[in-house]
């Protein structure tokens, strides 16, 4: 298995960030990789360093969402644009380093879920074109 910076959709997990007004996610400590050969049957997937790693190396909490090659590359622009969003929702308010499951009692991740942040993220995005 290979992996990557991915810069570019990192440069869109920002803005998706600052569209969507996910203040509590610092993006500065998120990083977005490719990664080719993996064997997952996923188009991306999160990953936080859990809070006994982040003790032992004196780190705050960090994240790295891994996006599969060819597979995600593949995708409509706007299915990619959901895929970062669906991930984003994977971090805690707390941005503990945990992750927040599929079904939580603050928050579903499902499709209607995240239709509904990319609607936003839509919203935000003509609302600053008109400015």
């Amino acid at each position: 298995m290979q992996w990557r910076p991915a810069r570019d959709i990192f440069s869109r997990l920002r803005r998706i960030l600052r569209a969507l007004d996910l203040a509590y996610i610092d993006a500065g400590r998120i990083h977005c990789v490719r990664v080719w050969g993996s064997r997952a049957n996923a188009l991306a997937r999160i990953w936080g360093l859990p809070p006994i790693f982040q003790e032992a190396l004196r780190l705050r909490a960090h994240y790295v969402i891994e996006f599969m090659v060819p597979t995600f590359d593949r995708l409509p622009r706007e299915e990619q644009d959901r895929v970062i969003i669906h991930e984003l929702l994977h971090i805690p308010r707390s941005f503990s380093g945990g992750i927040r499951p599929e079904r939580s009692p603050s928050l579903s991740i499902n499709t209607r879920t995240v239709e509904r942040y990319y609607r936003q993220y839509l919203a935000a995005m003509r609302k600053r074109r008109t400015r």
